[in-house]
């Protein structure tokens, strides 16, 4: 294949909407606006990893001799991945940092038909799409002042919710389930947040919920590499 003279692309950046993750060699991209992974071999992470730091940072000669590729190649296969990633909007030459959410939900009555109620709402919302669905769930937090119903009986409570709905057993329901959980909780003045994490051999997407650094209500989760939590 004849390639035109390589650019020398500028330093890019991850699209906002994308949170990616480095996971045996190989990066796990998540698109936040649909809901949907895709996985990039290692020699596309290992191009992704340079595209992202300063042209002057870079080390393409390296990695020419790291994959046995003539430095010429590798400078054209470069520039060409650079341009198919900004093609697809992966990559992005500004970035645009998210300013923190301050908003505030309104306190509610926690209890067993709240969490039944949130439980079939976020299936119904994922159906119609994941991105309303998701920031729905992880932006707002009620007022975190106490007096706060304890989350042992927030957690007992929920447990109850879910016995009672009729839904895919864990862990195929786990995007709802912690998405409910999420929002449970935040609403009963409790500063939950959203965890998604990524395993590879074979690819497996896991989303859980934790409160002040503990996962609760989950197994073992060292399988899995944090893409995002909110």
């Amino acid at each position: 294949m004849t390639h035109p003279a390589p650019t020398h692309p500028p330093l890019l950046f991850c699209a906002p909407n994308l949170r990616c993750a480095e996971v045996a060699g190989q990066l796990v991209v998540l698109d936040l606006s649909a809901g949907v992974y895709d996985v990039i071999n290692e020699v596309g992470a290992a191009m992704w990893a340079q595209l992202t730091r300063l042209p002057d940072e870079r080390n393409l000669i390296g990695l020419a001799e790291e994959y046995g590729i003539a430095p010429a190649t590798l400078e054209a296969d470069f520039a060409d991945f650079a341009t198919a990633q900004l093609t697809a909007g992966r990559l992005v030459t500004d970035q645009r940092p998210t300013p923190p959410s301050i908003e505030r939900s309104p306190r509610r009555a926690p209890t067993i038909l709240r969490a039944l109620w949130e439980r079939a709402a976020a299936e119904r919302d994922l159906r119609r799409g994941f991105a309303t669905a998701y920031a729905n769930r992880v932006g707002p937090t009620a007022d975190t002042a106490a007096p706060r119903t304890p989350v042992e009986l927030l957690m007992r409570r929920f447990r109850t919710a879910e016995s009672l709905y009729p839904a895919r057993q864990a862990p195929l329901d786990c995007l709802p389930r912690s998405l409910a959980l999420t929002r449970f909780l935040r609403t009963a003045g409790w500063p939950a947040r959203h965890v998604m994490g990524v395993a590879l051999y074979p690819f497996e997407a896991h989303a859980w919920v934790e409160l002040n650094g503990t996962a609760l209500n989950e197994g073992d989760l060292r399988r899995f590499t944090v893409i995002q939590q909110a």
